[in-house]
């Protein structure tokens, strides 16, 4: 599935790719032969295997979706779908009927984005990607994470409050970036540092790609299949059950949010390995034994070694440090960027037709997008500050993230599409602590009524 030109199948299938298949638009397709071919990588490609919406991965990854459509045309499986060890997944279908007309929203935005760009920067037309200067950056920064890690196993406070700075940044700027294949336009440089940033983020790229990149931007906001929700431990959309304990939740949730990446760390070990179908297709061996060495790699470093040489009471206090500072600047950049009033669309377009950037536009929510700090935010959380952007454009690489977040907002007002934002992260915690508060008055009221 790449961008464009002539595309010459090899003989020999990538290993791990032959036993599935690619549903896109209703037509099931053999992309194995593909797969080395494919610019993003065959890890990339992967996460549109046995997926039943593949074409939501061809339009949102894909500057020009035809272009590829009509490369793919000859990978085409006539007649009889043959067996495969991994079918197509009917579970994760989307309630929603997502449209990609032409004369739609989202193609006139990508259009309109596309030429704003290459007006602006014409080698950005073979690369939508991060460049060298980035990646040099990027480099540096996991260097300086991995000296201060270092330094805080030996005891350095100082360096626990450099760790959680950096780590925090490096989830948002390097891992999260890596995992939609845009940090580096050469997919093994892109695949290495996806493994080494998610030592330090606490999960692994296996589950992550799972979990994120396929059920988060396929079905944002969708009940059961968008786990970023964190149901059920707490209750923000009409379609989520509610509990009394969640009358709270605009209290107790931040707790939880100043220790999210150690509470997403443990559900990760002790649940997500031992799902059957955290995606589309289950856990390989392989998979596995990359989640326990990745995983183990975090316990050691994160947790183990600053106990070890430090003692129980300095090792906890060192660790708190990392957690809380991390989990802060991680943590309150991604909790406003669907969860403030306005964007819980999903339960009204239930077996609905709209258009695919429509919806993303609507459900997500920008903080910092313009004037002063917006630079600034943009580095520092690797463009998702601009969420919309980034759900509209998950394969193109942040540095690109402002030319096209003007592009969506002059399209927006035009065709009176909804596009929140709020002026400062201050403002964005805020309406979510009030969105958070209201959602609990409001599911408690319909509660008592159904008593």
């Amino acid at each position: 599935m790449g961008g464009g030109g002539k595309v010459e199948p090899k003989t020999k299938p990538t290993p791990g790719i032959l036993e599935t298949v690619w549903k896109i638009h209703g037509k099931y397709y053999d992309l194995s032969k593909f797969a080395e071919q494919h610019p993003g990588g065959s890890r990339a490609l992967m996460n549109a295997a046995a997926h039943p919406m593949g074409e939501y991965f061809v339009e949102s990854y894909h500057p020009d979706a035809e272009a590829v459509y009509r490369i793919i045309e000859k990978y085409e499986i006539k007649g009889k779908l043959p067996e495969v060890r991994h079918p197509v997944n009917e579970e994760f279908v989307s309630k929603v009927n997502y449209t990609f007309e032409n004369d739609g929203f989202y193609r006139k935005v990508k259009k309109a984005g596309m030429a704003a760009i290459r007006g602006k920067n014409k080698k950005a037309k073979t690369n939508l990607r991060g460049d060298d200067v980035y990646l040099m950056v990027d480099m540096i920064h996991l260097v300086f994470l991995a000296i201060a890690t270092c330094l805080l196993c030996l005891g350095s406070w100082k360096a626990a409050i450099a760790v959680g700075v950096l780590r925090g940044a490096c989830i948002m700027r390097i891992a999260h970036v890596a995992s939609h294949a845009s940090l580096s336009p050469y997919p093994e440089v892109n695949q290495i540092l996806y493994y080494i940033s998610m030592i330090f983020a606490g999960t692994t790229p296996e589950i992550w790609s799972r979990k994120h990149v396929v059920r988060h931007h396929i079905n944002t906001n969708e009940d059961v299949l968008d786990e970023d929700r964190m149901a059920p431990l707490k209750c923000v959309f009409d379609s989520a059950p509610y509990y009394e304990f969640h009358k709270n939740q605009h209290k107790y949730m931040w707790v939880f949010y100043v220790h999210v990446v150690a509470a997403w760390s443990l559900s990760d070990m002790l649940g997500n390995n031992f799902r059957a179908s955290a995606g589309p297709i289950p856990f390989s061996k392989k998979d596995l034994a990359m989640n326990v060495m990745t995983q183990f790699f975090h316990l050691l470093l994160t947790y183990l070694l600053p106990i070890y040489f430090n003692g129980l009471l300095w090792g906890l206090f060192l660790i708190e440090v990392n957690t809380l500072l991390t989990s802060i600047i991680f943590g309150f950049e991604f909790i406003v960027n669907h969860e403030i009033e306005g964007c819980d669309i999903y339960p009204e377009t239930v077996g609905k037709a709209i258009d695919w950037g429509k919806y993303q536009t609507i459900s997500s929510a920008d903080f910092h997008p313009l004037g002063f700090g917006a630079w600034f935010f943009n580095q520092l959380t690797g463009g998702l500050n601009l969420q919309i952007c980034h759900h509209l454009f998950p394969g193109v690489h942040y540095r690109h993230y402002p030319t096209l977040t003007k592009v969506i907002y002059e399209q927006a007002e035009q065709e009176g599409v909804q596009a929140l934002y709020s002026s400062s992260v201050v403002e964005a915690v805020q309406r979510h602590y009030q969105f958070l508060k209201n959602s609990s008055e409001q599911f408690a009221k319909n509660a008592k009524k159904t008593a």
